[in-house]
């Protein structure tokens, strides 16, 4: 889960690995286009990349009255 500023989260559920390799370079040139600045951070010690296959996510709303969630499976995204 990340979030509960302001009573907003997002829960998401699969399966984590680190990619090494040639797999690695490209997940780091995905994520480069979305945040060019992210070459920057290669230098930092002990820098991870860790991919996640979502297979449920959970937007929460707590702000609202009655809560707004909505939950997805990656199999409704099919």
């Amino acid at each position: 889960m990340i979030g509960w500023d302001d009573e907003i989260t997002a829960q998401i559920e699969g399966v984590a690995d680190f990619p090494a390799g040639t797999e690695l370079e490209r997940v780091r040139e995905c994520y480069f286009v979305a945040y060019p600045d992210g070459r920057d951070r290669l230098s930092w010690p002990g820098i991870t990349h860790v991919r996640v296959r979502p297979t449920w996510i959970r937007y929460s709303d707590f702000t609202k009255d009655p809560p707004h969630v909505v939950e997805v499976s990656t199999e409704q995204l099919a």
